[in-house]
């Protein structure tokens, strides 16, 4: 595996940035947010909480701004990119880390005019990847009109991008398609100047979280919101990073990526091995 250590003082790259991040009033974005601004970056908020937000901007004082977004609408997410280089001109790095965990599933749910059974919530993927595709949508578009400038996309995926978490069927669903963007960008966008990677968090106690799941987990790794912050602006500050998913566990910070190719011939074979890679060469321009 490859670890990453951060040290403290590789956030002073930070200093001078305009930095775009959504789902940010709370939690694993908000203290993303503080940590960056404490750096000296200027940072460019969107989330539907407003109360959060307006609390978070007195609190900063100056180098932010925040909108409402739901990043489920489209026109949200292009206004707050359209006032963020108004404001500030050129967006130095994008973070898309709005996302939601409420689901059933499996729970049945009927009409109750007709009894008929209705369709599942949609809301968990509409958010963790709609969202995130208008997100990145956005920031190649914007990215585009400063192709000198080397930029940076970040999306907030999950350790359910890799494992089986029941019962958030859709939420797992909706993280393997994060991943699955990540993968497929990865060598197209390096072409324009722009990185892109994910951050994969493990157990992450914030202060929604259940105290009884808390008890559960006991002296298993478990993340703080500012651990899985200092992974999400490791491309910022280290921007030849490209094309990486860092699962974070215990603030430990591993890349999957390169090992899961490293490793591809031993639980795809020697030949499939080989010849899946000659598919990619001929098909990846």
């Amino acid at each position: 595996m490859t670890t990453y250590n951060l040290k403290n003082a590789e956030f002073e790259a930070l200093k001078g940035k305009v930095i775009l991040i959504t789902g940010a009033a709370t939690g694993i974005g908000r203290a993303t947010v503080e940590l960056a601004h404490k750096y000296g970056a200027t940072v460019a908020i969107g989330d539907w909480n407003e109360t959060e937000g307006a609390k978070l901007v007195a609190s900063l004082k100056e180098r932010v701004l925040f909108r409402k977004c739901d990043v489920t609408k489209w026109s949200d997410v292009l206004a707050l990119f359209e006032e963020t280089r108004k404001t500030f001109g050129i967006i130095h790095a994008v973070l898309s880390n709005a996302g939601v965990n409420q689901e059933d599933l499996l729970l049945d749910h009927f009409d109750l005019k007709t009894g008929e059974l209705l369709a599942p919530d949609r809301k968990v993927l509409d958010i963790n990847l709609t969202g995130t595709l208008y997100v990145v949508k956005c920031a190649v578009h914007y990215f585009r009109q400063w192709p000198e400038t080397r930029t940076q996309i970040v999306m907030t995926g999950s350790a359910a991008s890799y494992i089986d978490t029941p019962p958030l069927h859709i939420y797992c669903a909706s993280k393997a398609g994060v991943l699955g963007l990540m993968r497929s960008l990865r060598t197209q966008l390096v072409k324009e100047n722009i990185t892109i990677n994910m951050v994969a968090p493990w157990m992450t106690i914030t202060p929604m979280l259940l105290q009884e799941i808390v008890d559960m987990w006991g002296d298993l790794p478990a993340n703080r919101p500012t651990g899985v912050g200092r992974a999400i602006l490791l491309p910022i500050v280290r921007p030849e990073v490209n094309g990486k998913s860092f699962f974070v566990a215990g603030h430990e910070i591993v890349d999957f990526e390169d090992k899961l190719h490293d490793t591809q011939p031993q639980w795809m074979g020697q030949s499939l091995s080989k010849a899946v890679d000659e598919g990619q060469r001929r098909l990846i321009p």
